[in-house]
């Protein structure tokens, strides 16, 4: 037994140090070089958000510094891509340490904060708390969209802002709650737990999938307030921006300069201070639901924070809490002045530089291409827009370059705010509504056939009796 072990030993201390070569080998040889990389990823395919400015290709840290970077610094002549101007204290930065100037630092640090999740509370200023979190194209477009369809007194299928008529559909009848009801002479405790799960049944009926889609009818007023109301509010937005700082806020109303500490005190001062039906009631302080009248904004504000926040608290609250809405927003695609929101980021990039960059909201800040010679403001603003959009095309083109984009390029809008193009646009906006008038006239005659075949045919039965 012995001599099997020493036998033994050699061949193993031999088979050890035979194979200790091999497993190094192994090691250093070339089949581990590939063992040791990572798995080959497709070269279209975006692992990590890249934060570049699609002018200058500067790669940033993150987006923010991209908008304070496209704020702050000049690209165009008589500067260039190497050697940028910033706008603040006019010096001239080389490409290299544009991120780390102190003004660009400073613009991207305020940017950070005002979009941060500790700072928005109750839901980005972009998402209406009365249709389920349904987000908008701006904060301005969601306080046209409260006082046009949500305004208190408003008649079914009428705009809050104007006559135009559209077919609203009919609220769906609430459907009756799988709670068993409590038997005859319940206690306390069995009726308490029967209220907790008709509520819980009612949240779930709310936070459906289904009540997400918005009706074909609410699309139609969308569609109207587009062309004829939004354009005109937001040429007031970017007015008071270029004078008014502190509207930068999230929660600030543009319409009356006030800033509020969280989205259900927002949404609330817009739903009752502008949305009354008459100019005399808002110069007055009428709340728009309960018709009561103050003196002072101050004593206004604290009306509506005790009267009539509460169901929008809950609403906002039951939002987060379902994770439908959260306290979050992308810096790469919301702009840090106007809360604008946008799909693509060369599309965000394009409207910093056109229009948080000029002193006149009708001047290109990209081009200095002026549009305040159009006899109607809010058709040149629209012009201006589509302008706007333009750039964001050259945008796209530059990130199709620098292969960070494969969507194909739009087509180029047209920027015509003539005499000539307004009328045009006048007359198309006039046969667009004789169309409209047409089919609801002919849908019309249509139901009223119906219910004349549907008389005729319960004539015969009436007889028979």
């Amino acid at each position: 037994m012995a001599k099997s072990k020493k036998g033994k030993s050699p061949k193993s201390k031999g088979s050890k140090k035979g194979k200790s070569p091999k497993s190094k080998s192994s090691k250093n040889g070339k089949g581990s070089r590939g063992s040791d990389r990572a798995p080959p990823t497709d070269a279209a395919m975006q692992t990590e958000p890249v934060c570049v400015c699609y002018i200058c290709s500067r790669e940033f840290k993150d987006y923010a510094a991209v908008q304070a970077h496209l704020l702050l610094m000049n690209h165009f002549p008589p500067n260039d891509v190497i050697s940028q101007q910033c706008r603040a204290c006019k010096r001239v930065i080389y490409i290299k340490a544009v991120e780390k100037h102190g003004c660009c630092e400073q613009k991207a640090n305020f940017i950070r904060y005002i979009q941060h999740e500790s700072v928005l509370k109750l839901g980005p200023p972009y998402r209406c708390l009365l249709c389920r979190s349904r987000p908008f194209a701006s904060r301005i477009d969601l306080s046209v969209h409260i006082i046009a369809y949500h305004r208190p007194g408003r008649d079914p299928g009428w705009c809050g802002l104007c006559k135009f008529t559209f077919q609203e559909p009919p609220p769906p009848p609430s459907p009756l709650p799988k709670v068993p009801t409590p038997p005859a002479g319940a206690d306390v405790a069995v009726m308490n737990q029967y209220q907790k799960d008709l509520k819980l049944a009612e949240e779930e009926r709310m936070c459906a999938f289904e009540n997400a889609e918005v009706p074909p009818g609410l699309m139609a007023l969308d569609q109207h307030i587009m062309d004829e109301h939004s354009a005109a509010y937001i040429l007031l937005a970017r007015r008071a921006l270029l004078t008014k700082f502190h509207l930068r806020a999230a929660y600030s109303c543009c319409l009356c300069d006030q800033v509020f500490p969280n989205n259900v005190e927002f949404q609330a001062h817009v739903l009752c201070r502008h949305g009354v039906d008459q100019p005399i009631k808002y110069d007055h302080r009428i709340c728009s639901l309960c018709k009561s009248s103050f003196m002072s904004e101050k004593a206004f504000n604290i009306h509506v924070v005790t009267g009539h926040q509460h169901q929008l608290n809950y609403l906002a609250n039951l939002w987060i809490r379902r994770e439908i809405m959260i306290n979050a927003t992308d810096c790469g695609q919301t702009c840090g002045s106007c809360w604008q929101v946008f799909h693509r980021d060369w599309y965000l990039q394009a409207h910093i530089i056109a229009a948080h960059t000029t002193s006149d909201p009708l001047v290109c800040g990209w081009c200095r291409q002026d549009f305040t010679g159009c006899s109607d403001p809010i058709f040149g603003f629209g012009a201006f827009q589509r302008h706007e959009a333009n750039h964001g095309r050259y945008m796209q083109q530059r990130a199709i370059e620098l292969k960070l984009c494969f969507d194909p390029l739009p087509e180029v809008l047209s920027e015509d705010f003539s005499d000539e193009a307004m009328a045009a646009a006048l007359v198309k906006k006039a046969e667009g509504s004789k169309s409209g008038g047409s089919k609801s006239k002919s849908k019309s005659k249509g139901k009223s056939k119906k219910s004349k075949s549907k008389s005729a045919k319960s004539s015969p039965k009436k007889k028979k009796k």
